[in-house]
């Protein structure tokens, strides 16, 4: 019974943590599709992120850093989409046994928010680049001031 129960709250984390996410994207200027040929069929991607490319890794200041390497339909989705996309990166990189709990110094998971943000900058100014890195020591600052840094803020 506990274990279900958890499984559900997990389940209702991530629901939240991805309509944020599309939230955030589609208040935004009107998205730019490069390609419309391109476009996935009814916005769906079966796969957002190539997993073989992607992982967590320490950058150059000893910080966890989750590298995402998108796939062709991952960079080129609308705001409908990016709840889809933040879900299987949670899903796929996400630590199970701390979702859901108070978070701790070490949790890769402590700024869900601040990793939203910088997804939702990528997606918006930055989709051509060849991998995108979440990093959840940077803070949540905005949409606005998280573009003018690049998708890095400080």
């Amino acid at each position: 019974m506990r274990a279900r129960m958890r499984q559900i709250s997990i389940s209702l984390l991530l629901l939240a943590a991805g309509a944020a996410a599309g939230f955030c994207l589609a208040r935004h200027a009107p998205f730019q599709r490069p390609d419309v040929a391109s476009r996935p069929l009814d916005g769906a991607c079966s796969q957002y992120i190539d997993r073989a490319l992607s992982g967590w890794f320490v950058d150059e200041r000893g910080h966890q850093s989750l590298r995402l390497v998108p796939t062709a339909c991952g960079r080129d989705i609308g705001p409908a989409d990016t709840p889809y996309m933040f879900y299987e990166i949670v899903k796929t990189y996400g630590d199970p046994e701390q979702l859901g709990a108070a978070p701790s110094p070490g949790d890769r998971w402590k700024n869900v928010r601040g990793m939203i943000n910088q997804l939702t900058c990528h997606l918006r100014i930055a989709s051509n680049k060849p991998q995108w890195n979440l990093e959840p020591y940077r803070p949540w600052v905005g949409d606005e001031a998280t573009e003018q840094a690049g998708c890095n803020p400080e």
